[in-house]
């Protein structure tokens, strides 16, 4: 699959909970991990955009860890939507 090169950071996100039977309960898990220690060298605010960016994308955001993340387009636009959310609430812009 041929995608942007952000979509590592979206990759970075999904990760840690490819093998979640409930992507959402690695949220905290996730924002602690990844976003809070800059994993990838960038920051919360650019983990935001790529966020923002791969949903409002056509690509298959549950293709970009084909050989583990076992999820529906839907349940992982569901969980990044819910990173958002929460980058937004702690003021990330």
């Amino acid at each position: 699959m041929d995608v942007p090169d952000d979509m590592g950071l979206i990759r970075a996100l999904l990760y840690g909970v490819q093998f979640d039977k409930n992507l959402l309960d690695g949220v905290n898990r996730t924002l602690g991990l990844v976003v809070a220690r800059n994993a990838l060298g960038a920051s919360p605010a650019e983990y935001l955009k790529a966020v923002r960016m791969a949903l409002a994308s056509n690509i298959e955001l549950s293709k970009l860890l084909p050989l583990a993340l076992d999820h529906s387009e839907a349940q992982v636009r569901e969980y990044l939507i819910e990173i958002a959310r929460r980058l937004e609430a702690d003021g990330v812009v």
